[in-house]
């Protein structure tokens, strides 16, 4: 019986089905008379479809043969195909296990797929229209799969797999492409994945590192001309099945809902210091190391990239050339200054190592991207001399639309906005990341204020609706979800749980669509139900199991240990129940309270107030020391942090009249600095300081909290850190949350209900007397301009048509209308 490949819609017609599953047309096949007349209305279809025809039915997930499971492997797959002429349109939808690069006619066309975890796996869409021609046509990728299940691991944490595959299903035209026999596959032994790890805490001492692998290119094991118009290499073999027969397939594949990641040419930097002569002409121009030599470059990018960089070499058979990236430089007793400084500071971080085979312009690459803003080249040649003939980066990350914006008369708050926006760039790829150096995982306490700067800069609830739905489909049979997610790992933070709840609160403040709300709304639920049986019968929360993590304060709890009473957060001996735990669990009361109003049951909406009324007034109860007129950490009452204080501000545990003394007394009217006796809050629990504020109208204050990143400016960082001091990370989106509070406190433009259904604008100025700022809304973008002078200021507002939207300055109200207002206003 001849094998048919699944018809292009676009002549299915001339089978009067899916000829894939015409059963009278396989049968009548049987006679020679009727094979003939297939042949020809194959031929026909051929013709039609500017291909000939695939021996494939439907597209199948091919590998390598004999493929050990679970080891690293770098395979090249191609395709060859003579196009008579071209169809319209060649759509293709594809992914691989782990990942994959496309090229066709040798030009990187995609890359992918986004991670998400084996029953959401994510394909590829694209058209091969636009890189297609008549003639000789080779489609190909790389994959690879670093998998190998040992510790430290060589893959990202964040990376599942379930075997290494290739897959591509083609439409109309476009199935002559599908993966199957067709396809030729040969595995590349020229690179070698290790794990960073050891070498990091070698260098560095004790620290943690799960973003990826290190790569080894050998170039004397590598075939240069895989993805050429021939196959030049020995090791081609045809394609074989990925799945046994009848196997059911471990990736449940889904559209990728995201855009493709930004692929951009930046500036390759500058060497600013170098032990070779000619060293600073590089990248500009080519440079060459002699023959038994060594050579270092150290090139500055000016400011934090995360990119793909990309080496020529020729010659240098015999030489190694190390690259290493770092966020900042270190000096000797490995600690991070300003990070201008240079001088005979040290290098430290994730490594490259390229060895040349003395070929000439061998363009040395590693998969995957890097994070850095300095780079190193070490080369030590061997009998050859070694040249360095170019550099280039392409930057990568989620394709944002900067559409708002902060300026003031004030560079250095301009300067905050931007660093804040950067970090959050650097930080978001196909899922927000809490560091793209150290982790690339997406953690829930990160991600709400990841997706709180998105909505206000860009808009964009893409990436956002990835975080919600990632974090629901992480939930385990009893309820509760993982901290951080696409992982292949387990780590689970209960209070983390609580705050998806605030993420998809914010999401409904922001946005119409309910959608992800409502499909999340059953595993939000279980969260709430997870927690109930540890409110004991003080009304508290008590010790749950798992990782009870607020914030990196004090002598936090510690990931895999046992939670300790007298660590942060703390637990009262008797009851073993804590303050900050039920504030925390109150807030996921009220955010869902809001979430089942805009997407589910009113009813349960009742019954989570209700809830949360109880639970508030037994934080009161015995949380509250009256002789120090500030809530404590346990009903112990012995341990007092900005923590429990701010949230129970924030969630009206304290009553009004007392809001603002609270505030004031967990901080120093510096920045938002804890003074002595009171546990200070990170960079990332700031933001909850900064709502307390809010909540009790104490915004004016506002410019004074964002003191503590105007300090930070004097160590020139380009990306905003992830702690105080001695950081670990210099590229931390959740320390970002000034970009988006300066657009909402200062400027004051915001949601006024729900939805975006209406805007309210109470810019807070404080002594700027400049202020020009936008925001996206579901209905267009509002802008202000501020002016003041003397006793006077000047406000032009701009509102998109559709959006009710009030003005509100020193206590009065303005209403709006669609278009520019002006309004002239006095100032106190």
């Amino acid at each position: 019986m001849l094998k048919l490949e699944r018809i292009p819609k676009s002549v299915a017609h001339f089978l009067g089905k899916d000829a894939g599953q015409n059963k009278n047309l396989e049968r009548r096949s049987n006679s020679t008379g009727s094979k003939r007349a297939l042949i020809t209305m194959l031929g026909v279809i051929a013709a039609l479809a500017g291909s000939a025809v695939a021996s494939n039915a439907e597209p199948l997930w091919v590998t390598y043969p004999g493929l050990e499971e679970k080891k690293p492997v770098f395979l090249h797959f191609r395709r060859e195909v003579i196009l008579d002429s071209l169809a319209a349109s060649y759509p293709v939808e594809l992914s691989a296990d782990n990942r994959f690069i496309l090229y066709v006619n040798g030009k990187r066309v995609a890359e992918g797929p986004s991670r998400g975890d084996l029953a959401h796996w994510r394909y590829e869409q694209l058209d091969l229209r636009p890189y297609l021609h008549k003639g000789k046509n080779v489609v190909a990728a790389e994959v690879w799969n670093s998998f190998t299940g040992e510790t430290p691991p060589r893959a990202p944490l964040a990376q599942v797999s379930a075997r290494t595959g290739f897959w591509l299903r083609g439409d109309g035209a476009a199935s002559v492409f599908e993966t199957g026999a067709s396809w030729r596959v040969s595995r590349d032994r020229s690179r070698t994945f290790e794990s960073p790890w050891p070498h990091l805490n070698t260098v560095l001492g004790g620290t943690y590192y799960v973003a990826g692998s290190s790569e080894i290119v050998d170039a004397a094991q590598a075939d240069w001309n895989w993805n050429a118009l021939e196959e030049t290499h020995a090791e081609w073999v045809n394609a074989v099945a990925a799945l046994a027969p009848g196997e059911a397939a471990p990736w449940a594949l889904q559209s990728d809902k995201l855009p493709p990641m930004r692929y951009t040419p930046v500036s390759p930097g500058e060497v600013v210091r170098t032990n070779l002569a000619s060293g600073t002409a590089f990248p500009k121009s080519s440079v060459t190391i002699a023959a038994h030599a060594s050579a270092t470059l150290l090139i500055d990018q000016a400011k934090m990239v995360s990119a793909y960089p990309e080496f020529v070499v020729s010659g240098g058979k015999g030489a190694k050339i190390t690259v290493t990236y770092s966020e900042a430089l270190y000096d000797k007793n490995k600690k991070k200054g300003d990070r201008n400084a240079i001088g005979d500071r040290l290098v430290l971080g994730v490594e490259d190592t390229f060895l040349p085979d003395g070929a000439h312009r061998v363009s040395f690459r590693p998969l995957w991207w890097r994070t850095w803003r300095y780079m190193q080249l070490h080369v030590e040649t061997g009998d050859q001399p070694l040249t360095l003939e170019g550099l280039s980066l392409h930057e990568t990350g989620y394709p944002f639309d900067e559409r708002g914006f902060f300026k003031s008369d004030d560079a250095a708050l301009n300067q905050i906005w931007e660093i804040g926006w950067r970090t959050l760039q650097i930080n978001a790829h196909e899922t927000f990341m809490d560091s793209s150096y150290w982790e690339q995982l997406q953690y829930v306490g990160d991600t709400r204020i990841d997706n709180y700067i998105v909505y206000t800069v860009a808009g964009d609830p893409r990436l956002p609706i990835q975080a919600i739905d990632a974090f629901g489909h992480s939930q385990g049979k009893d309820g509760m979800i993982q901290s951080a997610y696409p992982s292949s790992g387990d780590n689970i933070i209960p209070p983390f749980g609580l705050l998806w709840l605030g993420m998809m609160r914010d999401y409904a403040q922001y946005h119409p669509d309910t959608d992800v709300l409502k499909r999340n709304l059953a595993g939000a639920r279980k969260i709430l139900d997870w927690y109930a049986p540890y409110v004991a019968s003080n009304g508290l929360v008590g010790i749950t199991p798992k990782w009870n993590y607020i914030d990196w304060a004090g002598e936090a709890q510690q990931p895999g240990n046992p939670t300790h009473e007298d660590r942060f957060p703390s637990f009262d001996a008797a009851m073993k129940t804590s303050c900050i735990i039920s504030l925390s669990y109150l807030g996921a009361l009220n955010d869902m309270a809001v979430v089942e109003m805009a997407a589910g049951d009113p009813a349960l909406a009742a019954a989570d107030r209700q809830k949360a009324d109880a639970i508030k007034n037994a934080i009161h109860d015995q949380c509250w020391d009256a002789d120090k007129g500030l809530y404590a950490d346990s009903p112990d009452r012995t341990v007092f942090s900005q923590h429990a204080n701010a949230l129970a501000v924030l969630y009206d545990v304290a009553p009004k009249d007392k809001a603002a003394g609270i505030l004031r007394k967990v901080t120093k009217g510096h920045g938002v600095d804890a003074p002595e006796g009171i546990i200070e809050a990170s960079y990332y629990f700031s933001w909850y300081i900064v709502k307390a504020f809010d909540h009790a109208d104490l915004d004016d204050e506002y410019l004074v909290l964002v003191e503590t990143w105007r300090d930070l400016l004097t160590l020139n960082y380009t990306t905003w850190p992830e702690s105080r001091g001695d950081t670990r990370s210099d590229t931390h989106a959740w320390s970002s949350h000034p970009t988006a509070d300066l657009i909402g406190i200062v400027a004051g433009i915001r949601p006024g209900a729900l939805g975006y259904s209406s805007a309210v604008i109470e810019p807070h100025l404080g002594t700027l007397k400049s202020v020009d700022a936008a925001t996206p809304t579901p209905h267009g973008l509002v802008s202000v301009s501020y002016r003041l002078s003397g006793q006077k200021m000047l406000a032009t507002i701009s509102v998109p048509e559709g959006l009710p939207a009030r003005f509100i300055w020193k206590g009065r109200t303005y209403p709006l209308e669609t278009g520019t207002n002006q309004l002239e206003l006095l100032t106190p």
